[in-house]
């Protein structure tokens, strides 16, 4: 059944003068009313509220008027789609609504929910697949069928990462599997970049020994590991007391020297949050080549850190693809006790980023040096707490300035650690009393 679903506010076409809900929930149920919609307009605003992946069929058309009230979701959405077709699908992890005019198969231009200018995250000729333990059909076969090539594995797991001569053909295999018994789970891919630091620079460094103000370490403290899902760290020897042997989905990695990666600039984050109690810390390289990856190698890292002990779990990355597998794998840890820490993102706004937004991750943001929100800092209902955004960390004696959510993230990750460490509090208790001492921005 669809969920509840919240407002939809009116685009620019055929708008009346102020903007009103098309519908709303009230005592009766919901409220809905509308005058003249395209029917793109309509799937987009159902595609938005409900999370659904929509598609239909290219040349499908309907113009919409509806004012009524209904006792839920399933109604409205059944009287506003009553002059095209549609099914609608929840098999094997994959949410649906097909709206065609000849068959449901020939519905397969997705409709985007990301706003006109911004960057779409998908990839739109690929997908990630998680065959069942007692599959009768092998990956080789499936791929053979759908006329897809296989480019990433993991037996182990039996989860796969196929590629399609174009979308159309990705989208309708993803159609094809919904309903295959062979297949767990199937996702778009999602290209995930790590949400770049707002500034990384050299600047002088503090101190004579050119060395970060670490260099006082405590022993780390027994218990949690953390695991920092990220691009390859830079080993150096302050950081030896506190790393656990690196993993890497990714391959050998070779982040060279002359510029601090991502990963170190974290992991060093996270050391200075931990000054009294420190976990150990293990890197896990998900980024080939330290650009950018997607969510095949997230979900890889991600269970890759959780079954060799991690937790909590950073995630100082992410983007605006919503993938219902990265989700899933996230939704297993999370009733496992595992504590997934994300960043919220550098765009300045409100609209829901991943994996910071899914249920039972704690999405953090930035402060500025005044202590509110940063300018560059993504904020909204679904962010949690508030670390500063600033840090130094260094580099064969070079010292660097990393400014972003993902150092605020690191920041939190380490406090939460360090309160378990302690104060040998659970990881609820720890969260709890952390977001209580590190409140999000006041609406």
């Amino acid at each position: 059944m669809l969920a509840c679903l919240l407002a939809f506010w009116l685009g620019p076409d055929l708008a009346p003068a102020a903007d009103t809900p098309l519908w709303r929930t009230n005592q009766t149920g919901l409220s809905v009313d509308i005058n003249r919609w395209q029917l793109p307009r309509v799937l987009k605003q159902i595609a938005i509220q409900t999370g659904w992946r929509v598609f239909v069929e290219q040349g499908t058309t309907a113009t919409i008027t509806a004012k009524f009230q209904s006792t839920n979701a399933d109604e409205a959405v059944a009287r506003l789609l009553a002059h095209v077709n549609y099914t609608r699908m929840a098999t094997n992890g994959a949410a649906q609504l097909l709206v065609y005019r000849t068959i449901p198969t020939a519905a397969t231009q997705i409709v985007t929910t990301e706003p006109e200018g911004k960057r779409d995250y998908r990839i739109p000729n690929e997908l990630i697949v998680r065959l069942k333990p007692n599959a009768k059909e092998s990956i080789e076969a499936l791929a053979k069928e759908l006329h897809a090539e296989i480019i990433g594995r993991d037996d182990r797991l039996k989860l796969y990462r196929l590629r399609f001569d174009t979308e159309a053909d990705a989208n309708a295999a993803q159609i094809l599997m919904a309903t295959d018994p062979s297949v767990a789970e199937v996702s778009p891919n999602y290209m995930v970049d790590p949400p770049a630091p707002v500034q990384v620079s050299p600047v002088v460094a503090a101190g004579p020994t050119g060395q970060a103000s670490l260099l006082n370490p405590k022993t780390p403290a027994g218990g949690k590991v953390i695991g920092l899902i990220d691009t390859a760290v830079q080993m150096q020897s302050q950081m030896q007391p506190y790393a656990v042997n690196p993993l890497s989905v990714v391959g050998q990695p070779d982040p060279g020297s002359d510029q601090i990666t991502h990963g170190t600039s974290m992991m060093e984050t996270m050391m200075q949050g931990m000054p009294d109690a420190p976990s150990k810390i293990q890197p896990v390289d998900v980024y080939p080549g330290g650009e950018s990856t997607s969510t095949y190698e997230v979900v890889e890292g991600i269970i890759a850190a959780v079954n060799a002990g991690d937790n909590p779990i950073n995630l100082s990355l992410g983007g605006t693809g919503n993938s219902a597998l990265l989700q899933q794998v996230i939704a297993e840890g999370v009733a496992k006790n595992i504590l997934f820490v994300a960043a919220s993102g550098n765009d300045g706004g409100t609209s829901p980023t991943y994996p910071a937004s899914y249920p039972g991750v704690l999405a953090v943001t930035a402060s500025g040096s005044d202590g509110q929100l940063a300018s560059y800092a993504n904020d909204g209902p679904f962010v949690q707490a508030m670390e500063p955004g600033t840090s130094i960390v260094y580099l064969n004696g070079q010292a660097w300035q990393v400014e972003g959510t993902s150092t605020a993230t690191a920041l939190a990750t380490a406090d939460i650690a360090q309160l378990m460490n302690q104060q040998h509090l659970t990881v609820q208790q720890a969260v709890a009393q952390f977001i209580q001492s590190h409140p999000p921005p006041k609406p």
